[in-house]
């Protein structure tokens, strides 16, 4: 008798156990034919970072932007006023729909002249401005944005006004301007997206830079943290 319940304990604890229902976390359930696609999909959309701001208290906002300017306009000779670029910092407060903004940046766009020398044409600004985005439960937030710059140029010919731009000498010349850019935030954690835009700049004549309203566009992209 002894020999016979050995035995059949020994068959038990042979077989597999019994399956469980118990879900395993962090694992993704197999598609298998038939399945539901679009279930599949939201499933595996679960895990990404949203950036739900509509119900949010203001917080403070703070931003790292580059973009690659492109002088605009019927007298602008390619061979002569060359892509640039634009490093700026933004700061600003968050209210949801509405993101009253502060910028500082520096431009830097290269200049060939007549004379076979290069000469960059500066630009050091500040910004005050609103931006206006569509806050939703997603990871893209699109957004409008329109900005007042005050703007120092400087451009070190000594030739006048005769290439592009007026000489300015050693020092830098006020000149006011605006900017719009439209693009979106694309969440990479709770606190930090991507933000790409497309921006379409002006600066008038101001104090001698230039001897008319010069104009260019520019896309950028940029880390945004919210604080």
């Amino acid at each position: 008798m002894f020999l016979l319940v050995a035995i059949t304990a020994d068959a038990r604890a042979d077989e597999p156990p019994p399956p469980t229902n118990q879900p395993q976390f962090g694992v993704m359930p197999m598609a298998s034919e038939g399945s539901d696609r679009r279930l599949e999909r939201r499933l595996s959309q679960q895990g990404l970072p949203k950036q739900d701001r509509r119900q949010t208290k203001p917080s403070g906002v703070l931003e790292l932007r580059g973009g690659v300017p492109f002088f605009v306009g019927n007298d602008v000779d390619r061979n002569v006023v060359r892509p640039g670029g634009n490093f700026g910092f933004l700061g600003g407060v968050d209210f949801g729909y509405v993101v009253p903004e502060l910028e500082v940046g520096y431009m830097g766009v290269p200049i060939d002249l007549p004379s076979g020398q290069r000469e960059p044409l500066q630009r050091v600004h500040l910004g005050i401005g609103t931006r206006v985005q569509v806050p939703n439960n997603s990871v893209w937030i699109p957004y409008l944005s329109v900005n007042f710059a005050a703007q120092w140029w400087k451009f070190d010919t000594r030739t006048g006004c005769g290439v592009f731009a007026c000489s300015t000498g050693d020092g830098f010349r006020f000149a006011p301007g605006l900017s719009f850019r439209a693009g979106t935030t694309i969440s990479l954690c709770r606190s930090t997206a991507l933000d790409i835009g497309f921006g379409y700049n002006l600066s008038f004549q101001g104090d001698g830079v230039f001897t008319q309203t010069r104009q260019w566009i520019e896309p950028t992209v940029g880390f945004r943290f919210w604080l």
